[in-house]
């Protein structure tokens, strides 16, 4: 429950921060592999303010009553917080003295509680009567005249001292509070949802016959709420539990909206703007209840630009740049790339380090849904380049390694469960895991995007790619790594090559191309035809970026026939086999633009990003006229990106 009500308060923009101990240490704001351990913990104690150094002292676990939560979140400068029910005077409690300390709590530490009333297991009069006497504001959501929530009830039948109607109006309490430097807190009661609120006079009877019980038994002091609350889930058949859930959901909103307000009117200067993105983790039994038409496996780490001011480089020295730092990696730029070009339903799976460079990235990432793993004992990526005076690359330096070691199970659970249509990786995933998930059983287009010369090598085991975007010299280390482990001499290669008309008529029409338009001397020269054509057989479609020279496009169709013609292309070629299969080569030139390029940094990126979301709409783009169009846009997104 604790991920989900992150979730809910992440949905606002805000910060959410679960508190607890964990081996004796205060902790405000888990990690999720520590709400598991929590959640599973069999020796956990509950903590209130008595209980504090007991827990620290013995290094125990331990969750957090309101008592407890208000401590921790006051000395971490904390003024909302969200919960369930609050805790009271006990029924009989005039002669047992069973009072629960959070209410003493909020009459001693300045923080706003925002909950769903009194548990209905207490006598809420009195407990209304003892904040009364302690000073504590108590205010409820709704019109004047709005009784206080029994927690599981709308209506406890206990008149609000307050109601406020405007979540504006309970922050400015807060604030007027503050500013006077009252020193107590504040309770802020929202009446459950009539959807999920159970019957008063289903729960009273319940309750009437569980203090009995627990009274014949000599249950009292800490161990009687749990007893009671069990008693009522069991009498409920487990309703009582989703109510729970529902109601801190419900709370978990209107304190986030406090928060705000109380934000605005702390910082007046400040503009708030919601997140659209919310980097998370999976929920704590791994369901995921929305599906996403594109999906990104890969890197996200921190860029560091450095771009030189003078025309040459000295070499052994320091150089006068100008240095930029943002977020980063090839999968997160090409996620980016896609969700600004209008892809809303994507999806980005990373890795980072519990590093200042982690939170960096985690709290400054503009994505819609995010999955990222945290990994305590690896560092957060780093990205640097260097740049000359006219943006071109001269060197850069990378340490990617902690995507290498994002966990396959964590990838697998999120592709089932989001079933995308189209899914992109990049190479900076370790060969392992590329392969692994190019075989995962689900109905997805597999896209890769190559990286870098080194590492492009990786895709080699890969099964079912539909499409990779290489430079040139990423398509040569492919067909390297290919040709190393023997797959142009496997039986399988010829008959498929054969098939598909790769024969003299076919590189003779190429060359004939070539002696009518000189300036595709290159193709030739760079082997893009021969390299590219030996690769069809295991990928079946190539987009080859040539930077300036634009892009050449190589696809393999089993009916060439079905393939509509391009009028947009510098050319086109189609090879004709045996069945009507066959394969199609196409030249785009980048577009004109005006402008100076900066550096080339991200332009392939943008391509990968506008193709992923393409083909997530419709698989069949290539096949169609219309590619032409989205080679257009995937080249004016690059030269967006690296111009001025």
């Amino acid at each position: 429950m604790a991920l989900s009500v992150e979730k809910e308060i992440r949905n606002f923009g805000i910060v959410p921060a679960t508190t607890a101990f964990i081996n004796g240490t205060p902790k405000v704001g888990l990690e999720v592999d520590e709400i598991k351990v929590l959640a599973s913990s069999q020796n956990k104690n509950k903590v209130s303010r008595r209980d504090i150094p007991y827990t620290m002292a013995n290094g125990l676990h331990g969750g957090t009553t309101i008592s407890g939560t208000m401590i921790l979140s006051h000395k971490a400068g904390i003024k909302v917080f969200a919960t369930g029910g609050l805790g009271g005077v006990h029924r009989g409690g005039e002669n047992t003295m069973d009072i629960s300390a959070d209410l003493e709590e909020l009459s001693r530490t300045p923080v706003a509680v925002v909950c769903a009333g009194p548990k209905s297991i207490l006598d809420i009069r009195r407990t209304n009567e003892y904040l009364e006497t302690k000073g504590v504001f108590v205010g409820t959501f709704g019109d004047k005249g709005t009784n206080i929530p029994g927690f599981y009830t709308a209506d406890s039948g206990v008149k609000s001292p307050y109601n406020f109607s405007s979540f504006e109006s309970a922050a400015k309490i807060i604030h007027q509070g503050n500013s006077f430097q009252l020193g107590s807190g504040y309770l802020f009661c929202i009446p459950p949802p009539e959807n999920v609120a159970l019957e008063s006079s289903l729960i009273n009877s319940v309750i009437e016959q569980a203090n009995l019980d627990a009274k014949e038994r000599g249950i009292s002091g800490k161990e009687l709420t749990p007893f009671l609350l069990k008693r009522i889930n069991e009498s409920t058949n487990g309703q009582s539990v989703n109510s729970n859930i529902q109601f801190v959901l419900n709370n978990a909103r209107a304190a986030s909206q406090i928060a705000i307000e109380l934000s605005k009117l702390e910082c007046p200067n400040t503009i708030f703007t919601p997140q659209l993105n919310i980097p998370t983790d999976l929920t704590a039994n791994g369901d995921i209840t929305l599906t996403l038409d594109s999906l990104v496996v890969g890197s996200v780490g921190l860029d560091s630009l450095c771009q030189l001011k003078e025309s040459s480089v000295r070499l052994n020295d320091s150089n006068p740049s100008n240095i930029t730092t943002s977020i980063g990696g090839v999968g997160y730029n090409v996620a980016n790339e896609s969700f600004k070009n209008g892809n809303k339903s994507l999806g980005f799976i990373s890795a980072v380090g519990k590093d200042i460079y982690g939170e960096k990235i985690t709290s400054g990432i503009k994505l819609a849904h995010c999955f990222i793993k945290r990994l305590p004992d690896l560092k957060t990526s780093q990205y640097i380049s260097f740049h000359d005076s006219q943006g071109e690359l001269i060197i850069a330096s990378s340490d990617m390694k902690i995507i290498e070691k994002l966990p396959f199970d964590y990838v697998e659970k999120v592709v089932r469960q989001v079933s995308p249509k189209a899914l992109l990786l990049d190479c900076n995933l370790s060969e392992d895991l590329i392969s692994k998930i190019s075989k995962i059983d689900s109905d997805f287009k597999l896209i890769v995007e190559p990286t870098s010369s080194s590492k492009s090598t990786r895709l080699s085991d890969a099964t079912d790619v539909f499409l990779i975007t290489p430079t040139v010299a990423e398509l040569k280390s492919i067909y390297d790594s290919f040709d190393t482990k023997g797959k142009f001499d496997l039986d399988y290669w010829f008959p498929v090559v054969d098939l598909l008309g790769l024969d003299g008529s076919f590189r003779t029409r190429v060359e004939n191309l070539v002696s009518r338009n000189p300036q595709y001397k290159e193709i030739l020269a760079k082997g893009i035809v021969q390299m590219g054509t030996s690769l069809l057989p295991y990928i079946e479609n190539i987009v080859i970026k040539d930077g300036a020279n634009g892009i050449f496009f190589l696809s393999i169709h089993e009916n060439i026939d079905v393939v509509e013609n391009s009028s947009k292309a510098e050319f086109s070629l189609k090879s004709r086999g045996r069945n009507n299969s066959g394969v199609l080569f196409e030249h785009y030139k980048v577009p004109p633009f005006t402008g100076e390029v900066l550096n080339v940094t991200g332009a392939g990126d943008a391509i990968a990003g506008i193709l992923l979301h393409e083909i997530s709409q419709n698989v069949d783009i290539f096949k169609k006229k219309e590619r032409e169009n989205v080679f257009e846009i995937a080249q004016n997104s690059a030269l967006k990106k690296i111009t001025n």
